[in-house]
């Protein structure tokens, strides 16, 4: 590296912290106290910003490592079919937007399907630059590992925290700025039923390409641009399907905050998300500390760090600045327990000893994932409805789902930092099929390995915290719409309850039957021309996006309509409740179960065979959920 990048590297930084400092001042000491007023709203912006400058930092460091000329065609090819995958998305999501834009506009309002627009061009814009990062990194890591071990640690630090940071800052963005221009969180549903549909076209789309490429990379090698792009594809939908994860738990809290507390309720889930925005960022220096030379050690300390830290921050402004002596930081201390809690279980449910490796069966992995399951739920269970009863549920189930909700963000946020290991696995993994030489191996495995099992960690606490979400915009819909009970005995309301729960499974199937019929279409024309695998594979992915997100869209209001249909609309409103929960709790199930199946492949290094289950079932549900909020706003009594 020249004097002058590092001069320029060393400005970045400073510049950065200084702004960091002041940010963190102005949130916790100048905005948090004049909480009365609708400044502290902006604390989630000046957050988001400080997300996406430390993602910018950070890219620009990846792309200070260098590169060298056999990695400029590959680079070169990588780029131009992320491109043409980008596009591709873009066409789907364009043709949806073309026709449900009109209908947010005729039959809800115009602010709602201005947030639309917004939610889908946001999230677009930020599944682009955090896939645009991850495929850089590639030939950035492959050249830090010949300089150094700590240089290649950081390197894939640099490039995880990157793809994680850039979605959650676009999102700490746009919805408060949305909430302060119309100051109604039932219109700003919108944006999240927009990012919502946008995320789950790049995910599915993506995980079709990704698992086809696996597969199909296994058997020849002209797959192998394909299966790296594929690893790219994957990195950025685990940080979009965060980001929409961390976007509806802001929407339902701030709907419940505002029944409760008015402003202080709105406004408190929110500082405490850019609180742990910061609080990731901070962490994250810890792992990076040069003379420990063991990367899982310098996780652990971060991850260590980022837990003290945000109990830290999240005590100051819940019980110091918000609402002091009411008691409301134990909801949030259920959540930091329970993070702290799924994330030893993941880390014992998902690693495996090298020694166990070489006779290890997809049967063995199948059965420890699905008994791996019960200590998650459990904790779901426990945990909820402790935080529902800490944070007053006994007198109003609007207080106690919105405790339930706190919980949920301490989760997230006081181990969000496991967020970037996806990236750092994955650019590990591609690193390895890169290195024809092998000249470090051995060394880019032990890499890999604290990226599988980290990763494994984040997935299995992630697909919690999707439950949580999930949860929680129930109790919202049920609050907004005023639906007080549930008869669980009509018919209606009892089938409509199975037939949510069967729509995760339904969509989840059908994008792998898409992906399979890919991989077979590739083998049966017996076709090895690498541009010509992508092309199939591709349009595949493309094409087999369409039934599902129409199903998670339509049959929802199917549900509605039919029952409104037959019965008076109390019932059509329970029905549509019904499903919304069935979605949920199958749809978290399944997330979960395939989440911690794909973490032992991982950790066994097993490439060749593996479902597009655990992301797609996430993202259905979470798209379910926002279209049932939506729906909610032209069912708000009068």
């Amino acid at each position: 590296m020249s004097s002058a990048m590092k001069l320029r590297k060393i400005i970045f930084n400073v510049f950065f912290w200084l702004i960091f400092v002041y940010a963190v001042w102005l949130i916790l000491f100048k905005l948090a106290t004049d909480f009365t007023t609708i400044k502290v709203i902006w604390s989630g912006p000046i957050a988001g910003m400080a997300a996406l400058f430390i993602a910018a930092l950070k890219a620009h460091d990846i792309m200070l490592e260098g590169e060298n000329e056999k990695l400029k065609e590959i680079s070169k090819k990588s780029l131009s079919v992320f491109l043409k995958l980008q596009a591709k998305d873009f066409i789907l999501i364009a043709i949806f937007s073309f026709i449900l834009f009109p209908i947010l506009y005729k039959f809800i309002n115009t602010g709602v399907a201005i947030c639309y627009l917004v939610g889908v061009s946001g999230t677009f814009l930020a599944s682009f630059l955090s896939g645009l990062v991850a495929v850089n990194a590639n030939s950035k890591a492959l050249i830090a590992s010949e300089n150094s071990s700590y240089e290649l640690h950081k390197t894939l630090l640099n490039s995880g925290f990157s793809s994680f940071l850039i979605p959650i800052g676009i999102s700490m963005i746009l919805l408060p700025v949305l909430y302060f221009i119309f100051k109604d969180a039932n219109i700003i549903t919108g944006y999240i039923m927009g990012a919502a549909l946008a995320s789950f076209t790049t995910i599915s789309s993506g995980e079709i390409f990704s698992k086809a490429s696996s597969v199909i990379a296994s058997d020849r090698k002209e797959g192998k641009i394909a299966e790296i792009i594929a690893g790219n594809l994957h990195v950025k939908n685990m940080a979009i399907d965060v980001s929409i994860t961390v976007s509806l738990l802001l929407i339902s809290c701030i709907i419940l905050g505002a029944l409760v507390l008015n402003l202080i309720g709105a406004f408190m889930p929110l500082t405490l998300a850019a609180a742990g925005i910061f609080t990731i960022i901070t962490a994250s220096v810890f792992a990076k500390i040069k003379f420990i030379k063991n990367s899982k050690i310098l996780v652990l300390i971060s991850l260590i760090a980022s837990f003290v830290l945000y109990a830290a921050v999240s005590y100051y402004l819940v019980e110091m600045v918000f609402m002091p002596k009411y008691g409301l930081f134990y909801p949030v201390l259920v959540g930091l327990v329970v993070g702290l809690l799924l994330g030893v279980n993941g880390y014992f449910a998902t690693r495996n000893k090298k020694d166990e490796l070489k006779d290890f069966k997809k049967e063995e992995n199948l059965a420890r994932a699905a008994s791996s399951a019960f200590v998650p739920l459990a904790l779901v269970g426990v945990s909820s409805v402790t935080a529902f009863i800490l944070a007053g549920g006994m007198d109003s189930y609007s207080a106690g789902f919105w405790g339930v909700g706190l919980a949920a963000l301490a989760v997230v946020f006081s181990i969000g930092i496991l967020g970037a290991f996806s990236g750092y696995m994955t650019t590990s993994k591609n690193i390895l099929s890169l290195d024809e030489e092998e000249t470090k191996k051995d060394e880019v495995a032990e890499f890999y390995d604290t990226g599988a099992v980290f990763n494994g960690m984040s997935k299995d606490i992630f697909s919690v915290v999707s439950i949580y979400a999930g949860a929680i915009a129930v109790s919202a819909f049920a609050m907004t719409v005023n639906l007080e009970d549930m008869d669980t005995l009509n018919p209606f309301v009892m089938f409509s309850v199975l037939f949510g729960a069967s729509l995760p499974h339904l969509t989840s199937g059908l994008i792998n039957g898409s992906f399979i019929k890919a991989v077979k279409k590739v083998f049966k024309k017996e076709i090895y021309d690498s541009e010509e695998i992508i092309k199939t594979v591709s349009n595949k992915a493309f094409l087999g996006t369409f039934i599902p997100l129409a199903l998670c869209i339509l049959l929802p209001l199917g549900v509605y309509f039919s029952a409104l249909y037959v019965f008076e609309k109390t019932i059509a409103m329970q029905a549509l409740g019904g499903a919304f929960m069935g979605a949920v709790v199958s749809g978290g199930i399944i997330s979960i179960l395939s989440a911690n199946r794909d973490s032992l492949s991982d950790n066994s290094s097993d490439f060749v065979f593996k479902e597009t289950t655990k992301l797609t079932a996430s993202a259905s549900l979470k798209l379910i959920a926002i279209v049932v909020l939506t729906l909610a706003v032209i069912l708000i009594p009068a």
